[in-house]
């Protein structure tokens, strides 16, 4: 058979119904392509059992990895900052590891002490302050709804409810064991090996995405880098931010509640920098106990501590977010919100503290292949649509 045959039947063929509705049909194609994507995951969890040493390993190594990360985002800035001033990178990370291990034994020394004594004093304490409030609530409202509730809930005897429990705890005691046994383990295992990957990544981080883009196609190879760019700089504005934001809230508190002279001031700072970690829902939850031990101190204490709240939120909103985090991430609040009560129901306090960072991830990689698709899907119109990939990485860099 002869090329012109061929080059004859081939035009033919593409002038067929067939070819033009079914074949050349786009919707068709995506409709495929995700009906494929479909099977290759449904026959992934049929072999899931093949992932599982990967997942076990991951479960060693992920914590360390994420705290190390974290760290390093910090204290990488403070790396570069006494490189800049001739100190060499390695004298640069053992000096500033010494300052680390002062300030962790100070802490140790002084502030350790004072928040087991204080934790101790509000556990023991915690009953009667939440039958004052009770107490105050009933009266406030002139019903004693709240108290009995509070005497319903106490006639319930140890005894009752231990028996009630008894043949759960016999059920689970040895998985129990098992699971506190592993834990322990990880928490051990996290702590010997994060000073020392955080050691390597603060040397040799810098080193990590040549030695991956080295592996990738050269055509492909200017995609990547922007990718890991923006991908770096969102991440490092957020964890840095968090950080830094946190521990300014819980100096505030500290200091706030210290001059108002409400109980447990510096423990309830600690626990309000903690949870700031957690943004929008953090603040609310760490205002509870404060509160509640100021309405049973008195109505001129809790004046006080809504004094010290306002002042806080007005230097964090105005002052200390604006200046250090910004507006980087550009995730609307309610989104911020479905995040942390997505990621807590799926991968607990981790998807709470690490859902936004994750999200932030995803949504740049979503971003650049939706506008390189967009560039040559024709689907767009040619205004909206890049001309090129490189304009599409530079538009998603600027967004």
């Amino acid at each position: 058979m002869s090329h012109k045959s061929v080059e004859n039947e081939s035009t033919q063929w593409n002038n067929t119904w067939f070819w033009k509705k079914i074949i050349n049909n786009k919707i068709v194609s995506a409709l495929v392509i995700t009906f494929l994507l479909f099977i290759n995951i449904y026959i992934f969890t049929r072999i899931s059992y093949i992932f599982r040493p990967l997942g076990i390993i991951l479960g060693i190594v992920g914590p360390p990895m994420i705290f190390s990360v974290i760290f390093y985002y910090l204290l990488n800035p403070i790396v570069d900052w006494l490189e800049r001033k001739r100190f060499s990178r390695n004298t640069a990370i053992a000096f500033l590891f010494s300052i680390l291990i002062l300030l962790f034994v100070g802490g140790m020394n002084f502030l350790v002490p004072i928040i087991r004594d204080q934790l101790e004093s509000l556990i023991e304490t915690w009953p009667t302050y939440w039958n004052n409030l009770m107490l105050q609530l009933d009266s406030l409202l002139n019903t004693q709804a709240f108290t009995e509730f509070m005497d319903q809930l106490g006639e319930t005897t140890v005894l009752e409810t231990l028996t009630n429990q008894t043949s759960q705890v016999v059920n689970v005691t040895m998985g129990s064991i098992g699971s506190l046994i592993g834990t322990v383990t990880q928490i051990v295992i996290t702590l010997f090996t994060l000073p020392f990957v955080l050691y390597y990544l603060l040397r040799d981080g810098k080193k990590i995405p040549p030695f991956v883009t080295k592996y990738i196609p050269i055509q492909a190879r200017p995609k990547v880098n922007e990718l890991f760019t923006a991908i770096n700089r969102q991440v490092s504005f957020y964890v840095r931010g968090q950080l830094i934001v946190a521990i300014s809230v819980g100096l505030i508190f500290w200091i706030g509640f210290t001059i108002v002279g409400l109980d447990f001031a510096l423990t309830l700072g600690i626990f309000a920098g903690f949870l700031n970690l957690i943004p929008y829902l953090g603040s609310f939850v760490a205002s509870i106990p404060a509160l509640i031990i100021a309405v049973v101190h008195s109505p001129f204490m809790l004046a006080k501590v809504l004094m010290v709240f306002a002042v806080e939120q007005i230097l964090e909103n105005r002052i200390i977010s604006p200046q250090i985090i910004g507006n980087t991430l550009k995730i609307h609040p309610v989104n911020i919100i479905f995040l942390i009560l997505i990621g807590g129901r799926l991968f607990g306090i981790m998807g709470v503290v690490f859902g936004i960072p994750g999200y932030a991830i995803l949504k740049i990689i979503v971003s650049m292949a939706f506008d390189w698709y967009r560039a040559y899907s024709g689907w767009y119109d040619v205004e909206d649509a890049p001309i090129n990939p490189q304009e599409a990485l530079v538009k998603v860099k600027d967004h």
